[in-house]
């Protein structure tokens, strides 16, 4: 999946694969009916509402959108883990 803001690109890996003659660009879907494709069609009709999803939490969080912002919080980078000391800051 390629994402892109304000010119800026940057992919993400859907963890699924198309033969590159049974796609179409265009529509960003597979060429066919079957069942298989309905299943893969769902999958990335899933995974577009959770990309307007992040994006419309940015706007609300007043956060400046970039394709890479997007991508940390939907592969989950953006959470930083915290550190033992940030729990527990009496424990030095």
């Amino acid at each position: 999946m390629r994402l892109t803001v304000d010119g800026q690109r940057t992919e993400i890996s859907t963890k699924r694969e198309c033969e590159p003659a049974k796609w179409n660009s265009s529509a960003g879907r597979k060429n066919d009916t079957r069942e298989d494709v309905k299943i893969l069609d769902a999958y990335l009709d899933t995974i577009q509402s959770k990309v307007y999803e992040v994006h419309r939490q940015l706007i609300e969080a007043g956060r400046h959108i970039t394709a890479e912002s997007v991508k940390n919080i939907l592969v989950g980078s953006a959470v930083r883990p915290k550190m033992i000391l940030e729990i527990f800051p009496g424990a030095q």
